[in-house]
């Protein structure tokens, strides 16, 4: 019997054949991949579905080991970009699984490299099948980092990682993110070897230099290391990413050391002082465009923007004070001073990105915005400026923002399994008013454009007014904001309307016209989502009808509101349980509600990493109102009195933000102190 297979996975496929099988029964199947590898594996079948005169069977392998199970992993994953389900064969087709992870970002040619690496670890450390096909997964299919998945799936302790990775290869282990390459010695491996063959030099210790390689196992590569060094170097071994990050910062001069060094160097040559003495007032263009187009001051304005990028930055703060330049990156939300710069650099500084964003960089007195586009790591960027003058000179702040963003599922936003149970039917409703709730910065677009994502198939009609508009999404269409040409939301939105809509999103609610307009489009058979500055949801409601909207037609429209907030992780590389003190215990107990608490709970030591902080990257914690008939009623009959809507809300099983973010605490993702500051 032959057939053709779809959706191979590691536990086994779906199989179309010529001839029926029988649910239950047994056998040996031979499964010929596109490479032309062939395996034969024991197989039963699980289930079977029938769609008119075709059948599809669902079938899983068994004891499946050595060679062959290599040989399928690598035809599993041997094509990185298409979307696989984790739970694959769990179920019959059309039962409900978890959403498709995003698709990893991974390069062909690193795709194969963690394929390679990751089956070394597995011998090595004699893994589990099933840890495994779990690392695979997360790494191939996720675009998750190794080092930090081998720390959650507790393969290995944070302070023993260094040595579970040198024991790959038997040589010691370097962390490139933490050890910076010594720029004296680039001499001895030209750029070119060092990016042909994925070598780095570090430093030189004894007359040995001390080489870094992302495969140990490279003999060529060796073997030019050999030739270069002489015979005089020592291996570590470094991951394909930080060796390729340690050769772009110390070969093409992508870190701020590296910046600094070349302003050393021309201040000390005292060729180009002049460029950095104080200027009060600079109104030449020429001069201001000199300033700004020197050598040193391009390479200190690419690295710092280089920088955000690589350490995750939201936003760049450039303030000048009395003596110094401040540079403050915003990271999970709060901002770190990463370094100072002289005050006398402040008009070069501020020229070049001005130069760069197409402003006027005369107008030194006056507040400007503009844009920049950037690539950086086969990533597109753009970056939002902003200056504003200040008693000490003009203040710039960077917002970066990701062009094409790997959008989340619903199902990977953050909901708990309980919000996500109540949200989810929300958004496949054919019309009504879904709003979203929280202050600036707290994830709320995020959520909005995985809600679209969520049904953006190709069969509808999606159409946004921004302002301005963050994420350009193929198969979207987005209209940007522009008062001076009378493009504002209600005038946008009500042309719109006339465009034959099934989905619109309106970036926020401000006045009574746009909370009119958005309040017809629910009614008139169109699915409407918009944000709303308030801290609560509940309070959304009240600050509509205190806008002007009737309560009656709010609770006509309204079918759900969201309260959201942004909360830090606990960074996986340093994370620690502790025995909880008394003082935590009666913040969980008196101030946060929880009658019994835990014994022992998680926080982040501080790392490299996260800067020391112990967190690590940010996650959602919400509050979910699905409007009922009950509450339909009494927003209608007293919408701007919260207290009726939180008693009847109280008599629901409706959790706030707090509850949800207690849930976090007690599950090991965040920190008491870190609920504590951002929902009390």
């Amino acid at each position: 019997m032959t057939g053709k297979s779809e959706n191979l996975s590691a536990g086994g496929l779906r199989l179309s054949p010529t001839t029926p099988l029988d649910e239950g029964s047994e056998g040996t199947a031979t499964v010929t991949f596109a490479s032309g590898t062939r395996i034969t594996v024991p197989v039963h079948v699980v289930w079977r579905q029938t769609s008119g005169s075709n059948s599809e069977y669902g079938l899983r392998f068994d004891r499946l080991e050595g060679e062959d199970r290599v040989a399928l992993l690598d035809a599993v994953y041997a094509q990185p970009g298409k979307t696989r389900d984790s739970e694959q064969f769990d179920a019959l087709p059309g039962a409900h699984t978890a959403a498709s992870e995003p698709i990893s970002t991974l390069s062909p040619s690193h795709h194969a490299y963690y394929l390679r690496l990751i089956h070394r670890i597995e011998k090595t450390h004699s893994l589990s099948l099933a840890d495994t096909d779990r690392l695979l997964f997360a790494v191939l299919q996720q675009g998750r980092d190794l080092a930090s998945t081998l720390i959650e799936m507790k393969l290995t302790p944070y302070d023993k990682l260094e040595s579970y990775l040198g024991d790959i290869y038997g040589i010691p282990y370097a962390n490139l993110n933490m050890l910076k390459p010594d720029a004296s010695i680039l001499d001895i491996i030209p750029e070119s070897v060092a990016i042909s063959q994925n070598v780095v030099p570090i430093q030189r210790i004894a007359g040995n230099y001390i080489v870094a390689m992302a495969d140990p196992l490279d003999l060529p590569a060796r073997d030019i290391v050999h030739l270069r060094t002489k015979g005089q170097f020592e291996l570590r071994f470094g991951f394909l990413k930080d060796v390729e990050k340690a050769i772009k910062a110390v070969y093409q001069g992508a870190s701020i050391h590296s910046a600094d060094m070349l302003i050393d160097e021309a201040t000390a040559a005292g060729k180009t002082i002049e460029l950095y003495k104080e200027v009060q007032e600079v109104a030449d263009l020429e001069t201001l465009r000199r300033l700004s187009d020197a050598t040193p001051i391009v390479s200190l304005v690419d690295s710092i923007l280089r920088s955000a990028v690589e350490e995750r930055a939201s936003d760049i703060h450039l303030e000048p004070v009395d003596d110094c330049i401040i540079v403050r990156f915003r990271l999970d939300g709060i901002l770190h001073e990463m370094r100072t710069i002289p005050r006398n650099l402040l008009a070069s500084v501020v020229s070049r990105i001005k130069i760069m964003a197409r402003l006027d960089i005369t107008e030194r007195h006056v507040p400007q915005d503009g844009r920049i586009a950037m690539r950086y790591s086969g990533k597109d960027y753009e970056l939002r400026i902003a200056c504003i003058p200040t008693v000490f000179g003009e203040k710039l702040v960077v917002r970066l923002l990701e062009k094409n963003p790997t959008f989340k599922t619903l199902r990977s936003i953050g909901f708990s399994e309980r919000n996500y149970q109540l949200f989810a039917p929300l958004v496949r409703r054919p019309y009504g008013m879904i709003l979203f709730c929280g202050p600036t910065g707290s994830g709320k677009s995020t959520t909005l454009f995985a809600c679209i994502q969520e049904i953006h198939d190709g069969t509808t009609n999606i159409m946004t007014v921004e302002d301005p508009v963050e994420y350009r999404v193929r198969g979207i269409n987005h209209v940007e904001l522009n008062p001076r040409r009378d493009l504002t939301f209600p005038t946008v939105l009500r042309s719109i309307l006339r465009c034959d809509p099934d989905v619109i999103y309106v970036g926020e609610i401000r006045d009574r016209e746009t909370a009119d307009v958005a309040v017809r489009a629910a009614l008139t058979g169109h699915l409407l989502f918009s944000t709303l500055h308030t801290n609560s949801a509940i309070q959304a409601i009240t600050r509509l009808v205190d806008i002007g909207v009737e309560g009656h037609l709010i609770g006509a429209s309204l079918i759900g509101v969201v309260g959201q907030r942004l909360i830090r992780n606990v960074c996986g590389w340093c994370r620690e349980t502790y025995a909880v003190p008394s003082i935590e215990a009666n913040l969980l107990r008196d101030v946060l509600g929880v009658e019994e608490v835990p014994k022992r709970l998680t926080r982040g030591r501080g790392c490299a990493h996260c800067h020391n902080t112990g967190y690590y990257g940010r996650s959602a914690v919400h509050e979910v109102v699905v409007v009922d008939e009950e509450l339909r009623h009494r927003i209608g009959t007293s919408g701007s009195d919260a207290t009726p809507l939180l008693d009847h809300l109280r008599k629901t099983d409706f959790q706030d933000l707090r509850a949800d973010a207690v849930t976090r605490v007690i599950d090991g993702e965040t920190t008491v102190q870190e609920v504590v500051r951002v929902t009390v």
